[in-house]
């Protein structure tokens, strides 16, 4: 089974206590890669700054279809592992929850119409962690803490209407509660071992 994990700094593992990329062992693809075991690939594809509705205007073009594009035809895919939503809840671009989610299902129609000849990989769709209002990210993601709890039940819905499995990684992922956005050595740990056990049960 080839699993793509497409997603934010939260999947590149950016640590919050430097703000340098953790290791293969400590973020959750790594972690996942090793729990599945060697007859699986796990194919890591997460970038800072990642949106699904907007672009960021300081960063470049980095949302939608074009940057999971060149991974899906240069990979046989099975599964797609979608872990997006947080930089969508950035104060500056006065997104809703319901637009976020809308957001959400153009990237899965536009994944459907690149298969369209074909049967397409399944999904999981990881709704984003709790983000907590503090320092750096206290104005640049002000409003962020209702909205990224509200985002769960609408994620779950388009998860639901296209028949894909769902984690709630709000409850279950916390990020660093000083720096408030990336998650822990911890939640990463509880991300890829409830992970694999869909994968795996699924499997069964």
């Amino acid at each position: 089974m080839n699993i793509l994990c497409f997603g934010d700094s939260n999947t590149f593992g950016i640590s919050p206590v430097d703000g340098k990329r953790l290791g293969d062992g400590e973020r959750w693809p790594g972690i996942l890669a090793k729990l599945l075991g060697s007859e699986h690939q796990v194919i890591e594809a997460g970038q800072p700054n990642r949106t699904l509705v907007k672009d960021p205007p300081f960063s470049g073009d980095k949302s939608g279809i074009k940057y999971l594009k060149p991974y899906l035809e240069a990979h046989t895919v099975d599964v797609i592992i979608l872990q997006l939503g947080t930089n969508d809840l950035k104060a500056r671009f006065g997104l809703t929850p319901e637009q976020i989610a809308e957001g959400l299902k153009q990237l899965l129609f536009d994944i459907n119409e690149f298969y369209k000849s074909s049967d397409p990989p399944t999904c999981i769709i990881i709704s984003p962690p709790k983000v907590i209002e503090v320092n750096q990210y206290e104005h640049m993601y002000a409003g962020a803490a209702l909205k990224s709890q509200q985002l769960a039940g609408h994620f779950f819905d388009v998860a639901k209407a296209k028949q894909y499995r769902f984690l709630d990684a709000y409850p279950l992922a916390s990020p660093c509660f000083s720096e408030g956005l990336h998650l822990t050595s911890k939640a990463h740990n509880l991300l890829a071992e409830h992970l694999a056990s869909l994968l795996l049960n699924d499997k069964a």
